[in-house]
């Protein structure tokens, strides 16, 4: 089904509209640290926030002791004794929130909830300036911005994702301007959730983008000699060992089925051993797609970006709802750019439509297939398909190095 123009604006209108509104009640009601619908304000948050109040105390024997981290947890946020989380980030990220930790727990949750928000607006105006005489309509624009769900979920969780929107925005900005190692080491910041740096390792050392990987290089070297400086070696000991034993532990780290976005919510479906086979044939069927794709110099930056990050998407091992807030950038990116080229966008701007309401409403809390992870598979490898078909015609103008 077909949705018209003016249709769309309107439900984006009203979607943002209700869905902020729900953000706002979730946290604001209820006059303690539990929101009055039952679970605790700023879920997700609870964690970080006791890493922060970790690393302020400088007790590194607590960031991958899970029982003892907990009762800290409780002694800090009481009403969270009933949420329990894996101590699987790296000790750098505890750094992140020490200065949130300060501040009572409510505060800080607001605080980092209105730093996500800022970060995910500035990200997406940023990739919007390229493309604003085409995506003139400021007034939709925003209204679907603010309208797509896994930002609500962002905010509402308290949780990450940010730091990718980070890499990904700045990574694209330093390479627009031929920055390749300042793009690298943006890029690096996905150190912070490295399963979502699969698909850039990849594409980074088969197209031998040397001075990306040095500036990749060296900033997972800042941090983590940042983190050693803080914590000790000892530190990043125990996150290896930590991470080492995460495949008996994957049970407990995967949220619900319904909250999964990747190609995983697809082949989990099969048993172990073929879920495993399938995501393996199906992640490298989307990575040679991305390589060929990032090796185009014709094509702009930001359409290479969009690329990177939409396979970054499908191929993420753990992609929750919240992590879907990445997929604003290559919206944008390559939506603009296709009306650029007077190409025909409506079924790019159709699949986008019905991805949000896919989100809005995962299928796979009905039913065992999620929805978004086809549309989203539809789209790229459409995408690609074009692409390649436009390599045979006449050079496209490249926006960039």
């Amino acid at each position: 089904m077909r949705i018209r123009y003016e249709d769309a604006k309107t439900h984006a209108l009203v979607l943002a509209i209700v869905g902020w509104l729900f953000v706002i009640l979730s946290v604001g009601l209820g006059s303690t640290n539990r929101s009055r619908f039952g679970p605790l304000k700023w879920t997700d948050f609870v964690h970080f926030y006791t890493l922060g109040d970790i690393a302020r105390s400088r007790d590194a024997a607590l960031l991958y002791d899970a029982n003892a981290q907990h009762v800290r947890q409780v002694a800090l946020v009481p009403e969270s004794g009933e949420n329990r989380y894996l101590p699987v980030y790296g000790p750098q990220v505890s750094l992140i929130f020490a200065p949130f930790s300060r501040a009572p727990y409510l505060v800080a949750g607001l605080l980092w909830g209105a730093v996500s928000l800022a970060i995910y607006l500035t990200a997406v105006w940023m990739a919007w300036r390229p493309s604003r005489r085409v995506l003139g309509d400021t007034v939709f624009l925003a209204a679907g911005v603010m309208a797509f769900p896994p930002l609500w979920q962002l905010v509402s969780y308290g949780q990450t994702t940010a730091v990718p929107l980070v890499a990904f925005a700045a990574g694209w900005l330093f390479s627009e301007s031929n920055r390749r190692v300042l793009a690298g080491f943006a890029l690096g910041l996905l150190a912070v959730k490295p399963q979502h740096g699969l698909v850039l390792a990849a594409v980074m050392l088969w197209s031998r983008e040397w001075r990306m990987i040095i500036g990749i290089v060296l900033s997972i070297a800042c941090q983590i000699a940042g983190a050693s400086a803080w914590f000790g070696w000892a530190a990043w000991r125990d996150y290896a060992l930590t991470i080492s034993r995460l495949p008996a532990m994957v049970s407990a780290l995967e949220p619900d089925d319904y909250k999964l976005h990747s190609l995983r919510a697809i082949t989990g479906l099969l048993p172990d051993r073929w879920d495993l086979i399938l995501w393996l044939a199906t992640s490298a069927f989307v990575v040679a797609i991305t390589i060929a794709m990032w090796r185009r110099r014709d094509l702009p930056v930001r359409i290479r970006f969009g690329v990177l990050v939409l396979s970054t998407a499908l191929v993420s091992p753990h992609l929750t709802i919240y992590d879907v807030s990445l997929l604003a950038l290559p919206v944008v990116w390559i939506g603009g750019w296709l009306l650029e080229q007077h190409a025909d966008s409506t079924w790019f701007w159709q699949r986008v439509y019905w991805l949000t309401a896919a989100l809005l409403v995962p299928t796979a809390a009905f039913v065992k297939v999620q929805l978004s992870v086809l549309i989203l598979l539809d789209v790229f490898v459409r995408l690609a398909f074009r692409l390649r078909e436009s390599a045979s015609r006449e050079p496209l103008a490249s926006g960039g190095a």
